[in-house]
């Protein structure tokens, strides 16, 4: 058995194990290739996610057997590049994209570049091959350092082709999260809220641009002979402005002849060593809110967790408002090291139509009190749209694809109270009157199934006020909007003994205007109510005398935030909106 020793250092720190006479890990076996799918790709290539799909199924029904290099490069690539992509990509002959190569082989023609929908027939052909050589890696990362060190064996089964081989050491990252587009090709790979999750990412070449020499020096390189080396790599904490995350990375290692064909190669997880023993990071995550429908005055706080050391099982959360007190969550699971969680937090009340500050930190982590700064943001809850009418009309104009648009009307407690969805692929008209029975919340739910909106919608009153609007891409996949029915006789149904009211100031403060025309005399209960229809002042029934009267409230006792005044009369239920402003 013979052992050969490279001199090619390329920058890294590399030691030879001179004294190993067998291999420790690689198998000594004849095997067949391994197939190294190198893709050639970019964030604004609209079509390059049909590509990331094919690799990725290729890699899913072939484990251990293929393995795919996203390399970030050329005139769609605007983010997440290196230094090494363009050379290996400017070799292929590529003329489009997306593109890629199949253990950089010319299967036709003279160049290497083909379809990535293609690779599947390729590959299949290139595993069915028999190698003279093994390759296999293994590798620690120590978090506190970030140092990784990388054990790297090559076993020839039988005789090479050449007295010169080259090995590459490819740095990848996964579950990078960002943008692209197209990525409705390859849905599996997009997130909940639209995003992309980037796999296979090249990140660096550890062994330069074209590989670590392995070579005798006269002859083939024979049967027998075993390779060996140790890299050590100090990890950044971000490349191409992109965080590198310890638990994300993983290692592709791949033998060529030449700067060209990949004889085969295989790939490592490193083991991660060496965890700091705690840390916890919620400020650079953040916070957002889910205004809850239903014509309330709740929101849903979730705090995004960032973990930087060992795994954390519990958390203690504090969390307000403007309006309400601080309270405090218990929360309980498992949160690994590097990982990051989006934690709800029980619902919370706010100011409905005016700026709330809501903040969140943590106290306590697994028991232990640490220091964290508040996550603070303004929330402004929307009062619902005010209607006035014992109807709802619902106009629709739908995109090309209608089939993807559906609406609902529904009660405050979710119950429909009427919904539709369309089913042509065509552009679609459509209105619907909603009979409503009841002085009540509702809310007006429209949802566009592929996430890019439709053309426009709109809502409108008995009283035919158009209370909500919308054009297109403004609901995208779902959007709730709470309306509230403060009367159910129509503006042209109301000409009775009530002529006009009106209230002022407006915003109000400690004290509130009410003047009602009145064209005969009459008796009214007049009352103040919230948004949750919570009375919170009642004046009584009042004799209202032909002409203006005046009516002073006392609203010294009320929050700011929204209101509604009631008249309940013979012409029916009317009402104000007010606002508290203190």
């Amino acid at each position: 058995m013979k052992k050969i020793l490279s001199l090619s250092i390329l920058g890294l720190f590399a030691c030879f194990c001179a004294n190993a006479q067998t291999p420790e890990f690689v198998s000594t076996e004849p095997s067949n290739k391994n197939v190294i799918i190198e893709e050639f790709t970019g964030i604004n290539c609209g079509y390059c996610p049909m590509g990331h799909k094919a690799v990725r199924e290729y890699e899913e029904a072939n484990p251990g057997r293929a393995f795919g290099i996203n390399i970030h490069q050329g005139i769609y690539a605007s983010a997440y590049t290196t230094q090494w992509g363009n050379a290996i990509a400017n070799q292929t002959g590529l003329s489009g994209y997306p593109s890629g190569t199949v253990n950089r082989h010319v299967f036709s023609g003279t160049t290497t570049a083909i379809h990535p929908a293609d690779c599947a027939q390729y590959a299949d052909i290139i595993k069915e091959q028999s190698s003279f050589v093994n390759v296999a890696a293994q590798a620690t990362i120590d978090a506190e350092t970030r140092t990784l060190t990388i054990d790297v064996e090559a076993y020839y089964t039988a005789d090479a082709e050449t007295g010169m081989n080259l090995l590459n050491v490819a740095l990848l990252q996964d579950s990078i999260i960002g943008t692209q587009s197209g990525s409705s090709y390859n849905p599996e790979q997009v997130t909940s809220d639209g995003q992309y999750i980037h796999m296979n990412m090249l990140r660096d070449l550890i062994t330069g641009q074209w590989g670590d020499t392995i070579q005798v020096e006269e002859g083939v390189i024979p049967a027998g002979t075993l390779f060996q080396k140790t890299y050590t790599y100090q990890i950044p904490t971000i490349i191409s402005n992109e965080p590198v995350k310890l638990t994300h990375l993983n290692l592709v290692v791949f033998i060529t002849k030449d700067k060209q064909e990949i004889y085969t190669g295989s790939k490592c997880i490193p083991t991660v060593e060496n965890i700091p023993p705690t840390g916890i990071n919620v400020a650079a995550e953040g916070l957002t809110v889910e205004n809850l429908l239903g014509c309330n005055d709740l929101i849903k706080p979730t705090l995004t967790v960032s973990n930087i050391g060992r795994n954390i099982t519990s958390m203690q959360i504090e969390y307000s408002s403007d309006v309400t007190p601080a309270q405090v969550f218990d929360w309980t699971g498992n949160l690994p090291f590097e990982q990051i969680m989006n934690i709800e937090l029980p619902e919370i009340s706010t100011t409905v139509g005016s700026a709330t500050n809501v903040s969140a930190k943590i106290l306590t982590v697994d028991g232990e009190a640490v220091e964290s700064t508040p996550v603070t943001i303004s929330v402004n809850k929307d009062a619902p749209k005010e209607a006035k009418g014992d109807k709802l009309k619902v106009i629709i104009k739908t995109d090309q694809y209608a089939y993807e648009t559906s609406w609902a009307i529904k009660d405050a407690n979710g119950n429909v109270i009427a919904e539709k969805s369309y089913n042509a692929q065509v552009v679609t008209r459509d209105t619907v009157e909603v009979p409503i029975s009841e002085l009540a919340c509702y809310v007006f739910e429209i949802m566009d199934e592929y996430g890019d909106g439709g053309a426009t919608y709109s809502v409108f009153d008995g009283s035919n006020n158009r209370i909500i609007y919308g054009s297109g891409g403004t609901y995208k996949d779902y959007k709730g909007i709470d309306i509230q029915v403060t009367t159910l006789v129509a503006l042209q149904e109301a000409e009775g003994a009530i002529i006009q009211t009106l209230a002022y100031p407006n915003p109000a403060n400690d004290k509130l205007n009410l003047e009602i025309s009145m064209a005969q005399s009459s008796t009214a209960n007049i009352s103040v109510v919230d948004m949750l229809g919570r009375e919170v002042i009642r004046l009584g029934d009042i004799n209202l005398t032909t002409g203006n009267n005046l009516i002073e409230i006392n609203t010294s006792s009320l929050n700011s935030g929204a209101y509604f005044v009631k008249i309940m009369s013979n012409d029916g239920i009317t009402s104000k909106k007010i606002a508290i402003n203190r």
